[in-house]
């Protein structure tokens, strides 16, 4: 079957697969829409080291097409969102409700990725990682639920409440996301920095109560403004750069959150003023990840109708196009890219 996989450093293409084999428990899938994610461009442009064994994609919506026999809970034709990867439930810190710090995080995981002709869900992440689309949501749609479980679980992890002020530094497809999933929230005040202005027009006219261009504008000028000059309650450094996550810090106020969301390379370092930190008793975390719960969370969040998730995918692919879309993330041309399979 084929899939589309990360080939030399930089290099997308089509690669044949062979078709999966459910086992005992195991569910076969028929994608029917993949998001592109950031981190399948890191794959991409890292390369696969020579031997292909995973396709990219990891925001899957799909269709059940195969089930074991004496298998009760799922049906054949029905529509399901799933994990992409398992935390165990039973090591130290998924006992401590923080399940995206289990050891064995990545032991069951999607086969050989989203963007493939056929998908194998196995056994556990079929049991406890895998959940119904409701019926009138579409696909696209449900397949963000992993990117907005990410996000929540960064809200979560900040305890971001009713009436909080909020900034996101980053106006890509997390920083837009951070945004919607804030307003879902209860924050009274959502404001975004960036320095794309057709990404930063999305936020305003959809998710933020202010945006603020900081190739124009100096930032925590701009925070003060609306913040009567405590700076805000929660700030997520949704950047993958040190800079961003300074930047955070110097704009969240005494006693709020950072949250250094966005991953960064190995050994990246910030100066960090010890005075600063003491004396104005700021929290800072740092959130990766996803639990099962969080994709239920995304779910019940889209079927609300509390807020209009469509406008955070900014072009649709069919699968026959897949590269291209990979193509259109890197270059970071809109927001979310969507392969759809019908």
């Amino acid at each position: 079957m084929k899939g589309i996989a990360a080939g030399k450093p930089g290099e997308v293409l089509v690669f044949d697969f062979p078709s999966p084999e459910p086992g005992a428990g195991d569910l076969i899938v028929k994608p029917l829409a993949c998001g592109i994610c950031s981190t399948d461009v890191k794959m991409a442009s890292r390369g696969s080291g020579g031997k292909i064994e995973y396709a990219l994609g990891h925001e899957l919506a799909a269709e059940i097409v195969t089930v074991s026999e004496g298998e009760k809970r799922w049906e054949v034709g029905q529509k399901i969102v799933a994990a992409p990867y398992l935390p165990c439930g039973a090591c130290y810190y998924c006992q401590h409700g923080q399940p995206t710090l289990c050891k064995n995080l990545f032991s069951v995981f999607l086969s050989p990725g989203g963007l493939a002709e056929l998908v194998k869900i196995p056994r556990d992440l079929a049991a406890r990682g895998t959940f119904l689309i409701p019926d009138a949501m579409p696909v696209d749609i449900a397949a963000l639920a992993e990117p907005f479980g990410c996000v929540i679980k960064g809200v979560e992890d900040v305890g971001l409440k009713t009436g909080d002020s909020v900034l996101i530094i980053g106006d890509g497809p997390m920083g837009v996301i951070a945004a919607a999933v804030s307003r879902y929230h209860g924050a009274s005040l959502v404001m975004v920095a960036g320095m794309t202005p057709h990404r930063l027009a999305v936020v305003e006219k959809h998710y933020a109560d202010v945006v603020i261009n900081v190739g124009q504008s100096d930032l925590r000028s701009e925070v003060d403004k609306h913040t009567h000059g405590r700076g805000a309650d929660i700030v997520m450094s949704a950047v993958s750069s040190a800079e961003a996550l300074s930047n955070a810090i110097d704009c969240v106020r005494p006693g709020g959150w950072v949250n250094a969301f966005a991953g960064v390379p190995d050994g990246t370092t910030i100066s960090l003023d010890l005075k600063k930190l003491h004396y104005q008793q700021y929290f800072m975390t740092g959130s990766f990840g996803v639990g099962p719960n969080h994709l239920v969370k995304a779910l019940n969040m889209f079927a609300s109708g509390r807020v209009n998730v469509a406008p955070v995918i900014s072009a649709h692919f069919p699968f026959a196009q897949a590269i291209k879309a990979v193509a259109y993330a890197r270059d970071r041309a809109g927001l979310k890219a969507m392969v759809t399979f019908q």
